[in-house]
């Protein structure tokens, strides 16, 4: 399932990003690879407040919508 899709309080594991190069180098320089667990903390207008290994994070939709998960 998308990222954008997972509900606030519910943790997940990256298992796929279908984003670009660019996006994927910058979402690595995150932490936010496969295989990491990562909680929304809030939804906002579509774009997120994620945690990832204790660091909150923004991320806009679009980004977030290319992010695949598994519960």
């Amino acid at each position: 399932m998308l990222l954008t899709m997972l509900p606030p309080g519910k943790e997940a594991k990256i298992i796929a990003s279908k984003a670009n190069d660019s996006t994927k180098k910058f979402l690595e320089a995150l932490g936010i690879i496969p295989g990491v667990t990562i909680s929304v903390v809030s939804e906002r207008k579509g774009n997120l407040i994620v945690n990832v290994k204790g660091s909150r994070l923004a991320l806009n939709r679009g980004t977030a919508h290319q992010l695949f998960v598994q519960v």
